[in-house]
């Protein structure tokens, strides 16, 4: 049962792929992804994890628009350095991403390997649960390498 219903997603992207690969953020979205996305299929989250706020707000925009998620399902987390203050770090991912702080999951700390060059605002995960769109988006990427492909 499971396998057809994730079939049903491949096909879709299949069939979605035409009409999307001509929109700028649905290209921009997925070489996100590819790049920085979370390549384990099995484990059903569609997350993306950075220091960038424009390229994670690009990937909440992407999630929304040719994802079709409402933002009230995208979740957050952030990692930052114990000496980084998590409310200011909070409100300026909440404010880069339009992410209220109730989407928010519990902060992890780490420690930097280097004691000065530290990040300001720490690093944000995007996460959404959806195995459906993590086939989908997987689907998009390997149509994208065929139709153009890198040549040594």
């Amino acid at each position: 049962m499971w396998e057809r219903w994730r079939e049903e997603a491949r096909e879709k992207a299949r069939s979605d792929f035409p009409k999307l690969v001509i929109d700028p953020l649905f290209i921009a979205g997925i070489m996100l992804y590819w790049g920085e996305g979370d390549s384990n299929l099995k484990n059903g989250h569609v997350g993306l994890t950075n220091t960038n706020p424009d390229m994670v707000r690009l990937f909440c925009l992407f999630l929304q628009e040719i994802g079709e998620v409402s933002k009230e399902r995208i979740r957050v987390q952030m990692i930052l350095y114990p000496d980084l203050k998590e409310p200011k770090c909070k409100k300026f991912w909440s404010d880069a991403t339009g992410i209220p702080n109730e989407q928010f999951y519990k902060t992890q700390y780490i420690q930097g390997r280097h004691p000065t060059k530290r990040l300001s605002y720490g690093i944000l995960m995007v996460r959404f649960g959806s195995r459906q769109l993590k086939e989908k988006i997987a689907i998009w990427i390997n149509l994208f390498q065929q139709k153009y492909p890198l040549k040594p």
